[in-house]
């Protein structure tokens, strides 16, 4: 708390020093309505207001810029500022007069060397562009206190827009400001501010009344990346990460970490022409504190776990004979993967729990639930599996190892999964079937006519023995197309003929 006291000391005897070199101009007295609206043909106003009154402003941009909202005033006053666009519509709002409380409010009490008590605030990084249509590069400014005879002085702090710069407002999911990877191994970054702004646009939710900012990391590429997101650490503020998928549906929540520790979002794949929403939130109101986020693109691995793939409509699929990698990333985290078993066959999987041993790992198929659990422990696990589709998950185990944010850790995992046919009631190697299948082929099925007719009269005569499946040879392929699942609303389709022209049955 003492180090949170004394940033802002050091940063406010700054922001009081530099204000010395800035041209500010008197208030004109009649300006209480935006017809009437000031211009500020200057750095800045200082003027005076009393309780009721309202006092209008505007100002031009005629160039990409960053604008810093500085605004102070005598006392122990808070003095609402608002931004508002060429329609008047709200676009910022600084210092609520409900929010008085000293460990929330959104302005510091200083005095100056004079003795004199003094309130200061903040409006940082908002981002400006102009328009083809000038009269979109108007915005106004309105200044308002609940206390009489407040003297008051603000400056406009103007600078040239950097492509690391945050641009607010981007408070909403629509106003995202656009991260864009098109190429590997690069760090993108943005350096921007927590502060306690009012949002106008939210009015309920769990957001509201909170300093967010959102941001939009899009694939404009052909290619597919594995992105990383980092959120630094600043001193006093329990931040957050929220993560939505492009339609603005929510993934997850990273807050992973205590007071004054930064997040993380890893593995998150982004496919060409996608995009994901990331929202960062701090729990703590704060005053323009520094923060940076870091997003790296790096070449796609699809062996290691794509995230989101927390629940079954987002499972990623397997190939055998494989090793993947992966990892429980926080309290609730599922990992879901995916195969398909053509026909009977015996599956074995080969896991190892690199962190903690309190992992539950299980195999399930939609139509039968939970059908196998493996030991908590690295092991190798062999099960027969019947034709359909199944889903291996992974999950941390809360009875055995009890989720606390800050000290929790990640826990890391790699396996493989093989399989082989169940054949004439034993197991046959699955190299051995794709070499057989591969040299005798033509054999087989072009140049033995006889042997294969023989064969299929003799299958169709015992078609309800199991026995009779010996020349059914799959491919490694096979094993991991879709060609061979269907579900119960597929049969209930090929029951009532009503056929697809993509052959899947």
């Amino acid at each position: 708390m003492f180090r949170f006291i004394y940033f802002f000391l050091i940063l406010l005897s700054i922001l009081s020093c530099n204000k010395k070199n800035y041209r500010l101009e008197d208030k004109n007295g009649n300006n209480n309505t935006f017809e009437t609206a000031q211009i500020i043909s200057k750095d800045g106003i200082k003027g005076s207001i009393v309780k009721g009154q309202k006092d209008y402003y505007y100002f031009n941009v005629n160039k990409e810029e960053i604008i810093d909202f500085d605004i102070s005033n005598l006392g122990d006053k808070a003095i609402t500022m608002t931004l508002c666009n060429y329609k008047t519509n709200i676009v910022k709002v600084i210092s609520e007069f409900e929010n008085t409380n000293e460990n929330t409010r959104a302005y510091t009490i200083q005095t100056n060397d004079k003795g004199e008590v003094y309130s200061s605030q903040i409006m940082k990084g908002v981002y400006f562009d102009t328009s083809e249509n000038t009269e979109e590069n108007k915005y106004y400014i309105i200044i308002e206190s609940k206390n009489d005879n407040t003297e008051y002085s603000f400056v406009l702090k103007k600078r040239e827009y950097n492509e690391t710069d945050e641009k607010e407002p981007n408070d909403i999911i629509s106003q995202s400001q656009i991260i864009d990877v098109n190429s590997e191994n690069r760090l993108y970054t943005i350096d921007g501010y927590y502060s306690q702004v009012f949002n106008p646009k939210l009015y309920s939710g769990d957001l509201k009344n909170m300093e967010i900012d959102s941001y939009k990391v899009t694939n404009s590429s052909f290619n597919t990346y594995s992105i990383s997101i980092e959120l630094s650490g600043v001193p006093s503020v329990d931040a957050s990460i929220r993560l939505y998928d492009n339609i603005g549906n929510f993934i997850a929540n990273y807050d992973l970490n205590n007071v004054g520790d930064g997040e993380t979002v890893e593995k998150l794949v982004l496919y060409p022409y996608m995009s994901y929403y990331f929202v960062l939130v701090s729990e703590r109101a704060v005053l323009n504190i520094p923060y940076r986020v870091s997003v790296l693109a790096k070449p796609y691995d699809k062996y290691t776990e794509d995230e989101p793939n927390n629940k079954d409509t987002q499972a990623q699929n397997l190939e055998f004979n494989k090793t993947y990698k992966g990892a429980i990333d926080y309290s609730y985290d599922r990992d879901y993967y995916t195969f398909n078993v053509p026909i009977q066959s015996s599956v074995k999987l080969s896991y190892f729990l690199i962190d903690s041993q309190a992992i539950n790992l299980r195999i399930s198929n939609e139509n039968y639930g939970i059908i196998a659990t493996m030991p908590q422990n690295d092991d190798e696990y062999t099960t027969s599996l019947k034709q359909g589709k199944y889903y291996l998950i992974f999950e941390r185990d809360t009875t055995k190892e009890k989720w606390v944010k800050g000290s929790s850790k990640i826990r890391n995992y790699e396996f493989s999964m093989a399989i082989s046919n169940e054949i004439s009631g034993y197991y046959e190697d699955l190299n051995y079937l794709n070499d057989y299948y591969t040299n005798d082929y033509n054999n087989y099925y072009n140049n033995n006519d006889v042997f294969y007719n023989d064969s299929y009269n003799n299958q169709t005569e015992y078609n309800n023995d199991e026995e009779t499946n010996t020349y059914i040879i799959l491919r490694d392929e096979d094993y991991n197309a879709e060609y061979y699942h269907y579900n119960s609303e597929d049969s209930n389709m090929i029951n009532n003929q009503e056929y697809t022209n993509y052959g899947e049955y």
